[in-house]
């Protein structure tokens, strides 16, 4: 199985940057900038870095403590990321600039500011694989890295990694906002063994009828090899079989549309004659620690691999696309009550082709009460399910045990653990992260002419 890792090796290099000081990069006492711009001289024209000093902060002295040279905004040119702290500040503040190469000037598309727990050398930045990855530190063993890239006027947050220690355990999770992919992982600190690892896709879904802007992602693709899990010798690629899923939410229902691409679709010919379908699984048992994967008493951590109760899987078969239409069934592994069975009447599914006849389209919704909510639980924060779409695809109804089922999870049915993520996301906030740069520019464009 591939692992998502493309961050905790970059984490890794930059943490051997910062206990070995291997690189000029990085500075035990700081830069002044002329210092920086003599570095800078082979990579860019004087211009393009007194674009740069221009846009530093003017009439302070300050010290750069870090910087790195690559492209993180795609076009072949470097761009630059810098670190810095001003000079004669008795605080921990240490601020961290991003520049681009845009139209032949370094332009600032980010300045964040951040504080280092005993070093300012725990603030960096590393350009890699076009991302640029700003690292900080919490606390002892607690390391953030931020991955960010710049696309047509905006900054976007790519991917976050996470880092720290849970009693004897070391903890790594990973968040991809543009692929939709996350891992978590735990490690035993003293020997190194990983003790558990799980890999899964998350379906950000917002409430129904709101715009989600470029630089955010909504859409989930599932086509990873990583997570065919029956049939993956037969699986020929997303061609044979893969799906995109997109989701909605209002104050009662969830809302759903599955997009499959298979290129042998098998429909029901008769009640008890095979056809392709689709099982979605819910995990709706609470989480007060946030932390869906795991239960921890302290420092103590199990590992929620099995659940007695809360646990639902809803399978959507489509009906062949004329006469028979699509259905539903429920099952679970709680007790329903009256009204929970009456609810799972509300579930409302269709199908049809897709227009280019490469696979077809399921569209349904699902009432909250039909899990025990009284109503949409979201309130102000962003409230995950544990949840995964599975795709049971046959490509012959004449041979039943070949069938490729792919999910958005390394999924086990029921375990838990090993579910995506369904992730509710409430007015006002979004998944991900992203800054238009002009967004200034225009506003004061629009006052200029009288907006």
């Amino acid at each position: 199985m591939m692992k998502i890792n493309s961050l905790a090796k970059y984490f890794v290099f930059f943490i051997a940057l910062f206990l070995f000081n291997t690189s000029i990069s990085y500075s035990q006492s700081g830069l002044k900038f002329s210092e920086l711009a003599q570095r800078l001289e082979p990579y860019f024209d004087k211009l393009l870095i007194d674009d740069v000093y221009k846009q530093l902060p003017q009439g302070i002295d300050y010290f750069i403590w870090g910087y790195d040279i690559g492209d993180f905004s795609g076009d072949d040119h470097a761009d630059l990321g810098i670190t810095l702290r001003l000079a004669g500040d008795r605080s921990r503040n240490m601020q961290v600039y991003l520049f681009v190469d845009i139209d032949g000037f370094m332009r600032r598309v980010a300045h964040h500011k951040y504080q280092f727990v005993e070093l300012p050398l725990e603030i960096g930045v590393v350009i890699r694989n076009n991302i640029c990855f700003v690292t900080k530190k919490f606390e002892e063993n607690h390391w953030k890295m931020d991955g960010y890239t710049y696309d047509n006027g905006s900054i976007l947050l790519g991917e976050v990694f996470n880092t720290g220690r849970v009693g004897d355990l070391t903890h790594e999770s990973v968040r991809n906002y543009k692929t939709l992919r996350g891992s978590e992982k735990y490690i035993n600190t003293r020997s190194g063994k990983e003790l558990f690892y799980r890999d899964f896709l998350s379906i950000p879904t917002y409430r129904r009828g709101r715009t989600v802007y470029k630089g955010y992602f909504g859409d989930t693709f599932a086509n990873y090899t990583d997570f065919v899990h029956e049939g993956a010798y037969d699986w020929k690629g997303e061609k044979d079989c893969s799906f995109k899923v997109t989701s909605a939410f209002d104050d009662e229902y969830l809302y759903f549309t599955v997009e499959v691409i298979d290129d042998a679709i098998v429909t029901q010919s008769c009640d008890t004659c095979i056809s392709d379908y689709l099982d979605i699984w819910f995990d709706i048992n609470s989480n007060p620690t946030f932390d869906r994967f795991t239960e921890r008493n302290g420092n103590k951590v199990k590992f929620r691999t099995q659940s007695i109760k809360g646990l639902y899987k809803i399978s959507v078969f489509p009906g062949n696309f004329l006469d028979k239409d699509p259905y539903v069934k429920v099952s679970t592994n709680d007790e329903l009550t009256d009204i929970q069975k009456e609810d799972a009447k509300l579930i409302k599914a269709v199908s049809n082709y897709l227009d280019d006849s490469l696979g077809y389209v399921l569209k349904f919704r699902i009432p909250f009460t039909l899990f025990g909510y009284e109503s949409n639980p979201i309130d102000d924060e962003f409230y995950e399910i544990g949840c995964t779409f599975v795709v049971i695809d046959y490509d012959n109804e004449y041979r039943p045990e070949e069938k490729t089922e792919i999910a958005t999870s390394a999924f086990i049915p029921y375990d838990p653990s090993t579910y995506g993520s369904l992730i509710l996301i409430p007015d006002g906030k979004w998944y991900g992260e992203s800054e238009n740069i002009f967004t200034e520019d225009v506003i004061k464009n629009l006052f200029e002419y009288g907006f």
